[in-house]
């Protein structure tokens, strides 16, 4: 994450603003629309395609994604 001196704060690349809309979460939408299992298919390819890519693209932040699609993939089996 980008280091911040107060002035702005730092860019959230894992969960910016324009995922939630009158108060859901896509997430949650994604969730209703398709039901559980594709749900946790959808969330699977998402943690494949960053670690697939990640030495070769964004580093450290397309594993931060992973991390953010294996936390929510996590939550749908609690």
């Amino acid at each position: 994450m980008e280091q911040s001196i107060g002035l702005i704060p730092p860019k959230d690349n894992t969960n910016p603003d324009y995922y939630v809309r009158n108060g859901m979460e896509c997430y949650d939408a994604q969730l209703a629309s398709v039901g559980l299992s594709k749900f946790q298919g959808y969330l699977e390819c998402c943690i494949f395609k960053y670690m697939w890519r990640w030495e070769e693209k964004n580093g450290k932040e397309d594993l931060q994604k992973a991390a953010v699609y294996l936390a929510k993939l996590i939550e749908t089996v609690e």
